[in-house]
């Protein structure tokens, strides 16, 4: 298996998670690969929670050190845990009803490229009450379907390793990628199956800076990102080839078997990452052409 260093520095501008699902012996039993935004633009939602002038200068230690801690996962978007004769899920949206509409609400949660924990309108956001706030679902109580998987004997996975590679090394010019790893075990996972399944379908992951579930605006969520089909392109569900990526994309947790999570954060330069007028764009700036001679 390649190291997770090799594995960060292979995820590209387009996608820039990785999600597996690994075997006891280590081998790689699902893989998704996905593209969050959110993560491009991370200083801003850390921000948040570090107090200090300078901040984004210091932000290569920060990250490095400091925050993210926290890796979970969740299954918001599923209102069952049924599969099919072939093990693909069968839930997919917030109730029961016609597919093509199902397979559109789950989309609505703006995944992947929009997904961003700063801004609770666009982080796959819930309402408790009159008030929205972030995660990836109230915390697992009682086997609950959209929910995020820690609970009061397992909270939030730690991140296991870093790997900060220099703007040398880099993809962009002037920017320093920060890799994170984390495991989720079995023995975690376990508790969250229901008690005739021996797998659970798992929807989102989330990156936080706190371990502990706070049911509120402020509650250390840094990004969100929920599983779609790995290319924007692919993102009509009134199409049934989408429709069928996205059942093969949703993670499939089986008995014995270990969720990583892979995740890269590029910091650097505002104006490679945001452009000048403030639009994310996912490649390096070209240079200047030459002005001819006189």
């Amino acid at each position: 298996m390649n190291s997770i260093s090799e594995i960060g520095k292979r995820v590209s501008l387009s996608h820039n998670l990785i999600i597996r699902v690994l075997n006891k012996d280590g081998s790689v039993a699902q893989e998704h690969e996905g593209h969050n935004c959110a993560t491009d633009s991370m200083l801003y939602g850390i921000a948040r929670y570090l107090i200090g002038d300078g901040v984004f200068n210091q932000a290569y230690n920060m990250l490095g050190m400091y925050v993210p801690k926290y890796i979970s996962l969740g299954t918001m978007g599923l209102y069952s845990q049924e599969a099919d004769d072939n093990g693909l899920p069968l839930g997919i949206g917030d109730r029961p009803g016609e597919e093509e509409e199902r397979f559109e609400g789950y989309m609505k949660h703006v995944p992947g490229y929009g997904a961003d924990g700063s801004d609770l309108n666009q982080n796959n956001g819930r309402r408790v009450g009159t008030k929205l706030v972030g995660g990836l679902g109230p915390k697992f109580v009682d086997v609950p379907i959209a929910c995020e998987l820690i609970s009061d004997t397992f909270p939030r996975a730690l991140i296991s390793y870093r790997d900060v590679i220099p703007s040398t090394e880099a993809e962009i010019p002037q920017t320093i990628d920060v890799i994170y790893s984390a495991m989720i075990s079995t023995g975690a996972l376990k508790q969250f199956r229901e008690a005739d399944k021996d797998y659970v379908f798992i929807t989102e992951v989330g990156l936080w800076a706190s371990r502990e579930y706070r049911e509120s605006g402020d509650n250390g969520l840094l990004a969100a990102y929920r599983i779609v089909p790995p290319n924007n392109g692919d993102w009509d569900m009134s199409i049934n080839t989408n429709r069928e990526t996205l059942r093969h994309n949703i993670l499939r947790v089986g008995v014995n078997q270990v969720v990583q999570v892979v995740w890269k954060i590029q910091l650097g330069s505002i104006d490679q990452l945001v452009g000048e007028n403030g639009n994310n764009i996912y490649y390096p700036l070209t240079e200047p052409t030459p002005e001819p001679n006189e």
